[in-house]
């Protein structure tokens, strides 16, 4: 029998003034760009769970620059109030 894994309770809260959650299109592959869809919007000091990233592989420069920083990765979130997840750039966001 093996144990269950514990549920991802990690919360960040957004720095950013304002910050869309992507999801990569269907023919983007795994990881959102500056320009993927756009799922819905955060607000500073909102709270979401993310338990894990996604690195934004470039051949040159940085794969996005949001919050007034340069970065690759993107935190993977969860809302639990309307189930609407996303990837949102991890320079918007600081562990609560």
């Amino acid at each position: 029998m093996t144990a269950a894994a514990a549920p991802c309770t990690t919360t960040y809260k957004v720095t950013g003034k304002s910050v869309a959650v992507r999801r990569p299109a269907w023919n983007e592959g795994p990881v959102a760009k500056v320009n993927s869809p756009v799922v819905r919007t955060l607000h500073r000091g909102d709270e979401v769970t993310s338990c894990a990233v996604a690195i934004a592989r470039t051949n040159s420069g940085p794969a996005y620059h949001k919050c007034g920083k340069d970065g690759h990765t993107w935190r993977i979130v969860k809302d639990d109030r309307n189930g609407k997840g996303g990837q949102v750039p991890a320079t918007c966001l600081k562990r609560a």
